[in-house]
């Protein structure tokens, strides 16, 4: 019976969490703002809706700005917007906070009613691992989506060397490619369209696609078209041997992936092992575990653990990455 009512408490959490996550992305849909300036029938189901809209909006906008009140996190929240715009995710800095505090607060109270109010350490641990669980799933979706764009680069450059070679000028080819390709890099190269369009000029506009995307691939090209905007020169040819080096960089990537593939799998497992091993043994015996979380030497060895296992990390990860 206690089991299922945990179960259940879970669940009803999840069902919560996912609640929000809508009444705040809802409010992010770019698409759903055009609308307000371009359908007049969107306008009139507004007025017919607003209650709804303002008490979600009311609720966004409150914590938001409870969140953006907090000065000492501006440089964390700076870093979340980077990687927000970096995923492509309609978010805002604080609303990404505010996800990861409820889900602190949920995984903390939870396993406090799991476990008992004396299993507080162990529910801050599991707290914070529901902290950093949205800053993984960010990192996560960036990692997929820079690993499509680099796949889709060489494509796009080819794409607009032909557009070169067949007369059309640099911004009808990126245009071309933005129109012609999709994923990732066509929503790039549609945003840097964009901002052309909108009075900055090409050479701020690459410097932004550039720090936004932070790609060494589309750096390459990048600093390529800059240099030949400032001295000529044929840039169709530049983007055919660029194209060239960036098709053989992924090969080689691939292929030291594939090598490294072992070594990355063990720092995988070394570095899981103790804390799964940890939480295993408080959960069959909480008392024998508790000493380290009580006694003066327990937090020293903890601490001491916590430390060589960073280490480890950092050690095995410098050991398997090869710089191309």
């Amino acid at each position: 019976m206690k089991g299922l009512i945990i179960l259940l408490s879970f669940v009803s959490a999840a069902i919560l969490y996912y609640q929000l996550m809508r009444i705040f992305a809802s409010g992010n849909d770019y698409m759903s703002r055009l609308r307000r300036y371009t359908a007049l029938e969107d306008i009139r189901e507004e007025k017919r809706k607003p209650k709804r809209r303002d008490s979600s909006s009311f609720l966004r906008v409150t914590l938001s700005k409870g969140i953006g009140k907090i000065r000492f996190l501006d440089g964390y929240k700076k870093r979340i917007q980077a990687d927000l715009a970096r995923a492509h995710l309609l978010l805002k800095a604080e609303e990404f906070l505010i996800f990861e505090i409820i889900l602190f607060s949920l995984f903390f109270f939870l396993t406090v009613l799991a476990r008992g109010f004396k299993s507080w350490p162990v529910a801050i641990i599991i707290g914070i691992a529901g902290w950093v669980l949205p800053s993984f799933l960010l990192r996560n979706r960036i990692r997929k989506r820079m690993k499509l764009l680099n796949e889709q680069l060489g494509d796009a450059i080819t794409m607009m060397s032909n557009s070169l070679k067949a007369g059309y000028s640099f911004i009808q080819a990126v245009d071309i490619v933005a129109e012609e390709m999709k994923g990732p890099i066509a929503e790039e190269f549609a945003i840097f369209k964009k901002e052309v369009s909108l009075g900055l000029n090409t050479e701020k506009a690459l410097e932004n696609l550039s720090a936004r995307v932070k790609s060494e691939d589309l750096e390459l090209a990048i600093t390529a078209v800059m240099i030949q905007r400032q001295v000529g020169g044929n840039l169709a040819e530049v983007l055919d041997k660029i194209t060239e080096t960036i098709r053989d960089r992924v090969r080689i990537k691939g292929e030291l992936k594939a090598i490294t593939a072992q070594g990355r799998i063990s720092g995988i497992v070394i570095s899981l092992l103790p804390v799964v091993l940890c939480l295993i043994i408080y959960m069959i015996n909480p008392g024998h575990m508790s000493l380290l979380f009580t006694r003066p030497l327990g937090i020293i060895m903890l601490v001491f653990a916590g430390f060589m296992e960073l280490t480890g990390i950092v050690m095995i990860r410098r050991i398997v990455r090869v710089e191309i």
